[in-house]
């Protein structure tokens, strides 16, 4: 509007300084200077319009641009023409009357072609063309039409003497100028009109701006009309108004462009968010892809689809895996998933698949599979029946491992219920928030229910107990739960039919696995059978207590008893040999000698048995005892036997241990002694003595306490020996391995020492060969177990 209004202010001067517009900074201007100006920037705009239009069509190929582009590059052409008439030295009288009629020309040309394109491109828009070539049809026929147009403006132009005198026969006979009043008319039906539609049609910058143009075009129409002559103030404003309308477009091209530009600029902007939030939404299917992948893997879990129209089958990864098969790169088909199946399994699951597809439903079959390498897995295989894709879409899970746990489970449930029955041992859970007891099957049976046949409390339970043992199994459990410990308790219980039973229970405290309360898990067992077994062996240990006290009593009166005769019969023997050994023959003697023997060893005999029960008998604590002292007094008692046989005793104890030191001294005496009786002829009997210390769980020997230190006492000699075979049984009452007649011996010694070195908690053991000596190895703990 300020653009408009500018016109105005310089008729307003050039009225007030009496049309003094020549002056331009005083300097003397040609009268056809503004004119040629304001035609020289039009054209130039005129031209730019058409290029840019151009441009914008082959970028865009939109047809809105490009008509007015064309029009006001003819226009521009058309100017060009009337810009050199007007540079013509001819005198302003002559050149009036030819340049109105010219620009008038290119004002009917210009105002014709915005009416007629305008009518023309809503008819095209309406029909919605699209395609390319349908675009350049209308651009082509839109610019030979101008350039027509154009031509014939130009034809008319150089005609202007011709036109200009039925033009002054025409305004003689009406006083009104009509052409003057024609451009107007058609601006005025475009600007009304079309030029609304055009712009509801082809919204955009460019279109808001057309209608930015009706004033200047209104503005240059009024000013020439009032225009005198050539050049005057109403003259250059018209032609100024007129570069003003011509740049009305090439704004709107210009900043049409730069709308198309800043919204290319946003769409690649929102285009390039996109393509990274498509990247960030790949990546992160990506992750999930790979975190589903290895959760399959972990859980060993398949996936599969069957598209029952096309039979096309899709296998996950790890669907491959639990086939069997190491290679996923073939394309799996029914055949090959049926053929995995069992032989025994694939009837019932083809059954499931065909019912999910008949109902529409979900399935799920438990079968076993057959991988290529023959080895049979169980797997899960559950999924449903997609209606609106027409697929199966299912997972296989290997359970193999908890279908082995569930068997193993059963088998362990079976066995534990079979176990608790034989030996009578139920168990039972009780929570602290919950009422009920669970039992086991056992449970019902020791109280005499059948399983599961009433209903159990901690409250109620206290009637099974029989009335004079509630209290005390009360008060056990009151006590347990203010302690916060296990407990242990014997009741008797009375069954429904009036049975009294015996049962020991024994209870575990343990938090709840709820993180509240507390649970009591225990184990009660029917002990009724083994208390009648410890009450008839208590008679019985009772009865055997006695005998062994009247069979003790009976030993000792009889071993004394027994020594007076034999005393008196060695006696009477050695009178008999004194005072009537003259008088009797070789046969009489023999008689005697044999009689006196048999009394000694008797006498023998019950002193060892003596001895042997003594170490049943004798009660005394142990106390440390030094074994180098032990076997020094030991060997100086057997100093004469020693120097008789000339043996050579080479002792390296060093060790005490706790024990009774008479007792220990009698098994050294004993084994020695044997090592100086059994000799061999014309060798010196060699005895080595040696001991060490180790602990139980190094020893080679069954019985002995592993974390427990032991002293090992090894006697060595080197006599007759004796067969491998024998070693256990030298140990027994009464056992000789050689005649009377060849070494004397009542066989009670070596089950003496046998029987004080467990009476010690330890073991005695030998080894030998015959002839090549033997070794007896004696097992002691260093410390007393008592």
């Amino acid at each position: 509007m300020l653009l408009c209004i500018a016109p105005l202010l310089s008729i307003i001067f050039s009225i007030t300084f009496e049309n003094n517009s020549e002056k331009i900074l005083l300097l003397n201007v040609k009268s056809n200077f503004y004119t040629s100006i304001w035609t020289t920037f039009g054209i130039a705009i005129a031209l730019f319009t058409g290029i840019l239009a151009a441009i914008d069509y082959a970028i865009r190929k939109e047809l809105t641009i490009i008509l007015f582009g064309i029009t006001l590059f003819i226009s521009a052409i058309l100017d060009s023409y009337y810009l050199l008439i007007l540079n013509e030295n001819v005198d302003i009288e002559q050149l009036s009357r030819p340049l109105y009629l010219i620009w008038w020309i290119n004002r009917m040309f210009y105002s014709l072609t915005l009416l007629t394109g305008t009518i023309v491109y809503l008819k095209i828009k309406s029909r919605k063309l699209r395609s390319p070539e349908q675009k350049r049809k209308i651009i082509w026929r839109t610019a030979i039409i101008c350039l027509l147009a154009g031509v014939g403006c130009l034809l008319l132009i150089s005609n202007t003497n011709t036109i200009l005198s039925y033009k002054l026969a025409v305004d003689q006979m009406v006083s009104v100028d009509v052409f003057s009043f024609l451009p107007l008319i058609f601006l005025f039906v475009w600007a009304g009109f079309y030029l609304p539609k055009f712009m509801l049609r082809f919204q955009g910058i460019f279109s808001k701006l057309l209608s930015l143009s009706i004033a200047p075009l209104f503005l240059a129409q009024l000013f020439m009309a009032l225009s005198t002559q050539a050049f005057d103030t109403y003259f250059n404003a018209a032609h100024y108004l007129r570069f003003v309308s011509y740049s009305v477009p090439l704004a709107g091209i210009i900043l049409n462009y730069i709308a198309t530009v800043t919204n290319e600029q946003k769409i690649i902007a929102r285009l390039d968010f996109e393509a990274k939030e498509k990247q960030k939404l790949t990546a992160s299917l990506l992750e999930r892809e790979a975190l589903l992948a290895n959760a399959e893997k972990i859980s060993k879990l398949g996936s599969w689809e069957l598209h029952l129209k096309t039979n096309a089958y899709k296998w996950s990864d790890e669907l491959y895996r639990i086939y069997g098969f190491s290679d996923n790169q073939f394309q799996p088909t029914f055949a090959i998933a049926d053929k995995v199946v069992a032989p025994d399994y694939r009837h019932k699951l083809n059954k499931e698949l065909a019912n999910a597809v008949k109902n529409k439903s979900t399935f799920a079959v438990e079968h076993q599979i057959v991988q290529p390498d023959g080895v049979r897995r169980y797997v899960l295989n559950q999924g449903y029946f997609a209606h609106k894709d027409d697929k199966l879409v299912g997972t296989v899970q290997d359970i193999t491992e908890l279908k082995e746990a569930i068997i193993k489970l059963r088998n362990n449930e079976t066995l534990l219920r079979e176990g608790e029955a034989v030996s009578h041992n139920g168990s039972w859970e009780w929570h602290s928030n919950s009422e009920y007891m669970l039992w086991s099957d056992e449970m019902f049976n020791i109280h005499g229910y059948l399983p599961h046949s009433t209903v159990v409390t901690a409250k109620t339970y206290f009637g099974f107990v029989h009335p004079e043992d509630r209290k005390l199994l009360r008060d056990v459990c009151l006590r347990a739960n203010a302690d916060e410990s296990s407990f242990s308790a014997s009741y008797r219980i009375v069954r429904p039919n009036g049975d009294v039973r015996y049962v020991s229970t024994t209870a575990r405290r343990r938090h709840d696995e709820a993180g509240e309360g507390y649970a009591y898990l225990g184990n009660t067992q029917d002990v009724t059978q083994l208390k009648e077994t410890q009450r008839m062996l208590e008679e019985k240990i009772n009865e055997l207590n006695i005998s062994n006290k009247d069979l003790e009593q009976f030993a000792y009166v009889a071993s004394h008893d027994l020594q007076e005769p034999l005393r008196k019969i060695r006696a009477f023997g050695d009178r008999l040999k004194s005072r009537f050994g003259e008088q009797m023959d070789t046969e009489g003697h023999d008689y005697i000698n044999r009689m006196q023997n048999a009394a000694e060893r008797m006498q023998t005999l019950i002193d060892d048995l003596l001895a042997f029960s003594k170490v049943s008998r004798e009660t005394k604590e142990f106390q440390p005892v030094d074994l180098k002292q032990i076997i020094d007094g030991v060997i100086r008692d057997l100093d004469y036997t020693i120097e008789s046989v000339n043996a050579q005793l080479i002792v390296t104890v060093n060790e005490t241990v706790d024990g009774i030191a008479s007792q220990l001294a009698q098994v050294f005496q004993n084994i020695i002694s044997n090592s100086l009786k059994f000799v061999k002829a014309n060798t010196q009997p060699v005895i080595h003595i040696s001991s060490q210390t180790m602990l139980g769980a190094a020893i080679p020997r069954s019985g002995l306490v592993p974390n427990i230190q032991y002293c090992i006492i090894k006697i060595t000699d080197n006599g007759i020996g004796f067969d491998e075979d024998y070693a256990g049984k030298i140990f027994d009452l009464f056992q000789r391995l050689h005649a009377r007649t060849e070494y004397k011996g009542t066989g009670i010694g070596l089950a003496i020492c046998k029987k004080i070195v467990e009476h010690h908690y330890g073991q005695l053991f030998a080894k030998s060969r015959e002839g090549e000596g033997a070794s007896f190895f004696i097992v002691l703990p260093i410390k007393s177990r008592l």
